[in-house]
């Protein structure tokens, strides 16, 4: 297994979610579910050694690296959700973006490439999500929803990570980006473990592998179609779920 959890413990300070248990391999997408404040994100930013679990074991290519971010990053390409950037921070292109974090990448491990080889590798991963070379000199706080976070992406993708953490990759997007962005992920999915939060989880339930739904201190984690009941939702959201036409659909405003 690519990633594997053992009794994995996430929270600050006190537990929001306790002995999560994961075995996921490349070529998987895992869809995490829940409601605001559930431990989504927290989620993601432990796997990614940006917080230490409460408790518990991660590996990676069977490799112990609950302590160890430096090693994580080899392997993590990590989106954040797109409300957590600031138009107030300090300018900076579209490359130069993608160019300074591939930058501190290598020099975290002490990778030492030639100047034309990073070039060709952040032109190369740019031109991968599909973002305009007229666009690549331009702030990337003046960019669309949609054209931010296909930089992000870029970004998480430039030191071709095996696993790609993505949170709420669709907020701030059109539905015609939506699709865009469903296809380059399901594209990605041939050689990357993508895990995935969300709160509609249609758009990619059919190639998703597995969903978890994580709330009120607890998960749950199967195949969508084990998953996807009423009887397990409503576990997790109680009210906001609600039936049309044989279809769940849940009521979770997201900020």
């Amino acid at each position: 297994m690519l990633l594997e959890t053992r009794k994995l413990t996430i929270g600050y300070g006190k537990p929001l979610v306790r002995d999560i248990e994961l075995s996921l391999d490349r070529g998987e997408l895992l869809l995490v579910m829940g409601p605001n404040g559930a431990g989504k994100t927290t989620l993601l930013k432990t796997l990614a050694g940006l917080l230490t679990p409460l408790d518990g074991h991660i590996y990676i290519d069977g490799v112990e690296v609950t302590h160890n971010p430096k090693s994580v990053g080899r392997y993590i390409g990590y989106l954040p959700q797109l409300s957590l950037y600031n138009t107030s921070i300090f300018p900076i292109t579209v490359y130069e973006f993608v160019k300074n974090a591939y930058e501190i990448y290598l020099k975290s491990l002490d990778i030492r490439l030639s100047k034309n080889e990073i070039v060709r590798r952040v032109a190369e991963v740019l031109d991968m999500v599909g973002i305009d070379r007229e666009l690549w000199g331009k702030s990337i706080w003046k960019l669309s929803g949609g054209q931010r976070q296909r930089v992000l992406l870029a970004r998480a993708l430039v030191h071709d990570p095996l696993i790609l953490l993505l949170d709420e990759p669709f907020s701030s997007i059109d539905p015609e980006g939506r699709k865009v962005f469903a296809d380059m992920i399901i594209d990605l999915k041939r050689d990357k473990l993508i895990i995935l939060t969300c709160h509609d989880p249609i758009i990619l339930v059919n190639q998703s592998d597995n969903i978890m739904v994580i709330g009120r201190g607890s998960y749950v984690i199967g195949k969508p179609g084990e998953v996807l009941r009423d009887e397990i939702l409503r576990k997790f959201y109680g009210d906001s779920i609600f039936g049309v036409e044989k279809h769940i659909h849940i009521y979770d405003f997201h900020s």
